[in-house]
């Protein structure tokens, strides 16, 4: 099994490719002490959130990202 790392680049590179990129909870954020670390991917041609931001910031897991690459988009 792929370690988080090695999981976390290879998603960011399929989010490149597709025009998206995702952004992780700053390192120094106090919502990492409340809500653990979190991920959010943004449309790059809009600049917008498209995932990772119901409810508060960051709020995807790394699972959320790979089933938000796995759905079909038109």
């Amino acid at each position: 099994m792929p370690s988080e790392e090695a999981r976390e680049a290879r998603a960011r590179r399929a989010l490149a490719k597709g025009g998206f990129r995702m952004f992780k909870t700053p390192a120094r954020s106090w919502r990492r002490a409340e809500h653990g670390v979190g991920y959010m991917i943004v449309d790059t041609s809009t600049n917008t959130v498209v995932s990772g931001c119901i409810g508060r910031l960051y709020s995807d897991c790394l699972d959320d990202v790979e089933t938000f690459l796995s759905a079909p988009r038109s």
